[in-house]
């Protein structure tokens, strides 16, 4: 028996070309909000909203890297880097780093980023490792799935989810 605070509502996700779209138009219930979204302090659907509070709690962080669309969002992204990011890892770096924080990198954080994708290159090159799975990609890149790790640690930077 459930608790009475747990909603038996169920979210289904929807398949096909709707699964993408704003969140704007994701289904609601009346009375109880998207659990992701409320995470990240959703106003209710019910009523307009002037000012939305700001919150950083762990909850967004690991909803941030466990939910499955982010985890599809940093696996497309390290698609796109690895086909229009450029020919070296530098030139990639930038182009990640761009499309998620809206300028270059300093050439600290360049060598940061660099290193990280390094060691998630060996990491993903051990045998056993199944670098597919992680990158979500249907080859087995230890490259693809580096660059979904990457992916990952830009997409969740504070200076890429806080809108200032």
């Amino acid at each position: 028996k459930r608790p009475v605070s747990f909603s038996t509502k169920e979210w289904y996700t929807t398949q096909g070309p709707d699964r993408y779209r704003r969140a704007l138009y994701t289904f609601r219930y009346r009375s109880v909000p998207y659990p992701m979204l409320q995470t990240f302090d959703a106003p209710n659907g019910d009523s307009s909203c002037v000012r939305r509070p700001r919150s950083n709690t762990p909850l967004q962080a690991l909803t941030l890297m466990n939910e499955p669309l982010f985890v599809e969002t940093a696996q497309e992204l390290a698609r796109r880097v690895l086909r229009d990011g450029g020919a070296t890892d530098r030139d990639r770096i930038r182009y990640a780093f761009k499309r998620c924080v809206s300028r270059t990198p300093t050439d600290a954080e360049a060598t940061e980023i660099l290193s990280l994708l390094k060691k998630e290159q060996g990491r993903f090159a051990e045998p056993g490792r199944k670098p597919a799975e992680f990158s979500g990609s249907s080859e087995q890149s230890a490259e693809a799935a580096a660059w979904t790790a990457v992916s990952r640690v830009l997409l969740n930077l504070d200076e890429t989810i806080t809108k200032e």
